[in-house]
């Protein structure tokens, strides 16, 4: 399975993040956790949308199994091409 440019750019952006948590915290300023001073309420804030358009839990959990599949395979590929058939 192939990606295209951009679809390919998003999924090994989120490749970045380990947990669902770490991608809400990179869309936090530091200006949000200046005025809110919690990060838990900065993230429920991304989390419900008022930064923008973002993910729910489930679609990146499933984006990012699919992103780590895709490279998996990438790699089995690039990993296969080298040994005789």
């Amino acid at each position: 399975m192939e990606y295209s440019g951009a679809v390919g750019r998003f999924h090994d952006s989120l490749s970045k993040f380990k947990v669902y948590e770490d991608y809400l915290d990179s869309k936090v300023t530091s200006m949000d956790l200046f005025y809110l001073k919690s990060r838990e309420l900065a993230r429920k804030l991304v989390e419900h949308g008022h930064k923008g358009t973002v993910l729910s839990r489930e679609e990146f959990v499933e984006r990012k199994a699919a992103a780590q599949a895709a490279e998996a395979a990438k790699s089995n590929a690039f990993h296969n091409r080298g040994r005789p058939a």
